[in-house]
Parts: C-alpha cells; structure tokens; sequence
C-alpha cells in the first residue's frame, strides 16, 4: 500500500476528522481503517491517547482541512470578539501551519477566508492587531515569522487606511511571503550555525519555489506571488533572487517589515534577537546606503507608535 496516500492527523486535531475515515499503520506498515466516517472517538480516549497513530487518506485532505478550517475560523471570531488575543495567534499558527504542511496539494487555499476574518474584525479596533507580533513564542518557527508579518503589514495598512481589499491582498502576501522555506531541507532550516555558501543559496531558493508554489495554487490571486519572489530584493541591485532595482510596492514594503520582524524575533548563531529602537536603527544603516525605502520606512515607524484613527 502507498504510504504517500496517508497523512498523519494532529492529536490535538482528531476531534475535528469525525466526518471523515480515519486509518492506523499495522506492523507490516499497511494502512487499516480504525474509524469510518460518522463515528467519533470518545473524549477520554483522545485525551488518554489511547489509540494509535491515525492518518486521513489523501484525497480526503482539503475537504478535511476545510472542516478544521471552519471550526478553527469559529473559534478565532470568538477569540477576537472576546478580546483574547494570545488565544487569535495560537489559533492562526495552528491554521497557517496546517495550510503549509503540503503546499503544493491546495491546502493553501484556505487562507483567504481566515485574512478577510481578521481584517474585517480587526478593522473596527485596528490598533489591536499590532499587539498579535509581540506576543512572545517558545519556539520561533517559519510559521511564526509568517504570522508576525503579516500583522505587522495589515497594522500599516491600518494606519494608511487602505481599503478592506487591499489589506486582505496585502495580509494574504506577507502571510505567503516564505512558503518556498517549506521546501527546504530542515537542516538548513534550523541550522544553529552561520549557513555555508553552498547552504544560503539553497535558502535564497526559497524566493523562486515560493512564487511557484502561490502560481500553482487555486484561490490566490497571482499577485500575491511578487511579495514570495521580491522580498529580499534590494533597491540597489544587490538583493536575490533576481538583483532587481525595479521592486513593486509590497516587494519594497515586505522587504522592510519582514527584515524588522526577523531581528527582532529570531535569535541567530552569530546574534541575539535585537529591541526594537536597535532594530530601527540597524535598518536605517540600509535606508543610507540605498537598499530601502526611506519614505515607506517612515510610514512604518509611525504605523506602529501612532494609534489609528
């Protein structure tokens, strides 16, 4: 039997397959139905663990990922309603990181939904969006990043009182902007030392698989894929993957916010995660020598110490 057919569902997740035929692995490492569809597991069992590891048959996987998706979107309106915003960001990671688990098979399509949840429901309290980046995380993931990013740019879109549909394009861009890194081999990934030059430009590759990925994708617009290809690019030509001068206005903005957020999140082998005002001041260095752009650096600043009107 394929074991590329099987994916293995979350146990903090089971609950959520009840509709859907769920499998175990034997000891000959074939797949065995455990639960039809219809039937659910008891609480106890689930919380016990009392079973064994369970997988969802591939085909069944987007329908499945969108009936987590609808009981996650519930429970992130309730959150937001309900002002427990630690709660919005641990939903959304636990969300993104489902979408990206399999880029490539369509699950990302379900991001939109979640974009358009948060900017609408964000949009009657905008300043509270700014806080979803500094809550702090244990582990610091792609996903992470991702989510930090992408609150800091609808928080700018915010403050620039852009229109709904232009920070739900912009939210789903910054959110999409490192799904390449999920190709990327975990070793390089999580590397706790300087990569290698060999290393780095498999990383920079991240860019170009990353706008394959979103081109690929049903339900997202094409233009989502410029903030993927274009956030590393610099205004002097000295960015990647392309070394460009000409960067569109998210690649430009992406470029800024993304470089803030890593430094002051990320620790590295050769750095520590950095304070804000340093981080400003790091940036500055490359509005000077012409990489950045000074005006949009600007209107970021004041995106995040201004409270909106």
């Amino acid at each position: 039997m394929n074991q590329s057919l099987y994916i293995a569902v979350k146990k903090s997740q089971i609950n959520f397959y009840k509709d859907f035929d769920l499998f175990f692995r034997t000891q000959k490492n074939e797949y065995e139905l455990y639960k039809p569809a219809g039937r659910t597991l008891s609480e106890i069992r689930i919380n016990e663990g009392r079973h064994p590891t369970l997988f969802i048959h591939h085909n069944d996987r987007i329908s499945a990922l969108k009936s987590l998706q609808k009981s996650f979107n519930l429970q992130l309106e309730k959150n937001i309603a309900g002002g427990n915003i630690a709660e919005v960001k641990s939903i959304l990671c636990a969300l993104v990181g489902e979408a990206m688990s399999e880029p490539r098979s369509g699950t990302l399509q379900i991001l939109p939904e979640t974009i358009d949840i948060l900017v609408s429901k964000y949009s009657k309290q905008p300043d509270v969006i700014k806080r979803l980046a500094s809550i702090s995380s244990k582990d610091y993931t792609t996903i992470i990043h991702s989510v930090n990013v992408m609150a800091l740019i609808i928080g700018f879109c915010f403050y620039r009182h852009y229109s709904l549909a232009e920070t739900n394009s912009f939210g789903l861009t910054a959110l999409l902007h490192d799904v390449g890194k999920t190709q990327i081999p975990d070793e390089i990934l999580t590397a706790r030392r300087k990569l290698t030059y060999y290393e780095f430009r498999i990383m920079k590759a991240h860019t170009i698989i990353g706008r394959e990925i979103i081109l690929e994708s049903e339900g997202i617009d094409d233009s989502v894929a410029v903030g993927a290809i274009e956030h590393h690019e610099k205004l002097d030509g000295s960015g990647y993957p392309g070394g460009i001068m000409d960067i569109s206005y998210i690649g430009k903005l992406l470029g800024i916010i993304d470089c803030y957020e890593a430094l002051t999140n990320e620790d590295r082998p050769y750095r520590r995660a950095k304070q804000p005002l340093d981080t400003l001041g790091l940036i500055k260095e490359d509005i000077q020598s012409g990489k950045l752009d000074e005006k949009m650096f600007k209107q970021f600043c004041y995106s995040m110490i201004e409270k909106n009107k």
